[in-house]
């Protein structure tokens, strides 16, 4: 399972790359068609999506990080305040 997706993360990457040395990675950044019909809306098509891309990359950086607090107050309540250890070990193969 895990070399399935490692072959499309290389397959899709490799097609990344041969698209953007054929023509530049501009063409990557430009909507698709019936998006593209405007010239005139093409740049605020292009400026609207990157972002949204930002805001929702802040979105989900911003609900890792309260992931991240709340698995650490959990670890400090458990192992503070009711006294458990917690020890993870690696498997052996």
């Amino acid at each position: 399972m895990l070399d399935y997706i490692y072959d499309q993360a290389k397959q899709l990457i490799e097609n990344v790359r041969e698209e953007t040395r054929e023509n530049g990675i501009l063409p990557l950044l430009e909507p698709i068609a019936p998006f593209n019909r405007s010239r005139l809306l093409l740049p605020l098509v292009v400026a609207g999506a990157l972002i949204s891309l930002i805001f929702l990359s802040g979105i989900a950086i911003g609900a890792f990080a309260a992931l991240f607090t709340a698995l650490v107050g959990l670890y400090l309540l458990l192992s503070e305040v009711f006294g458990l250890s917690l020890e993870l070990t690696a498997l052996s193969r």
